[in-house]
């Protein structure tokens, strides 16, 4: 629908005759195309408020975002839109958020790192940091030592001695950590 739309109701009998006054009442629709920019809006009046706190109080009270600053909507959209194409006006705009980090350069210990954690807390050694509870899901926990023993049947013979050795010493232990599991579940 385009902007400002009316819109017919009609509801009662099978026929589609209305079954009460109010039935053939007309719903006015309005569209709402800018708020795109209301919103870019607020978050540069959210930025200027957070930028106009002094570092240390940062138990302040922070204004409405409307009385943040006197400035024009189009000043503000400007204002938003600028600072939207700086890498951390994320940063800004939610100031309780963590800056990115630059992660490190990935190897294979540390993907091989990744699967046997997940197997890991699928066995029930390890919480699951989203809930921080420990649960044993034996057929889950297969699927991720499954994957990892994928991994070092087509990685045979392309890795060095010690990727082979970390892949070969943690498929051993997941796989009789998985055995003792099963036994005291079946």
């Amino acid at each position: 629908m385009s902007k400002n739309e009316s819109v017919t109701h009609e509801t009662g009998s099978p026929t589609g005759t209305p079954s009460s006054p109010a039935a053939g009442s007309r719903i006015e629709v309005a569209g709402d195309e800018d708020w795109k920019s209301r919103v870019k809006a607020e978050a540069a009046a959210l930025d200027q408020q957070f930028r106009s706190q002094p570092p240390g109080n940062p138990t302040a009270a922070p204004k409405p975002a409307g009385q943040a600053n006197a400035e024009t909507p189009s000043a503000a959209t400007s204002e938003a839109t600028a600072a939207s194409d700086t890498p951390d006006s994320a940063s800004r705009a939610f100031p309780d958020r963590e800056p990115a980090r630059e992660m490190p350069e990935p190897t294979f210990a540390d993907l091989v790192a990744l699967l046997s954690t997940q197997a890991m807390m699928f066995l029930g050694l390890i919480p699951n940091p989203a809930t921080q509870k420990t649960v044993t899901q034996l057929p889950t926990a297969r699927y991720f030592i499954d994957l990892i023993s994928i991994l070092e049947e087509k990685t045979a013979g392309r890795i060095t001695k010690e990727e082979s050795t970390i892949l070969a010493e943690t498929l051993h232990s997941l796989r009789m950590t998985f055995m003792q599991r099963s036994k005291q579940t079946g």
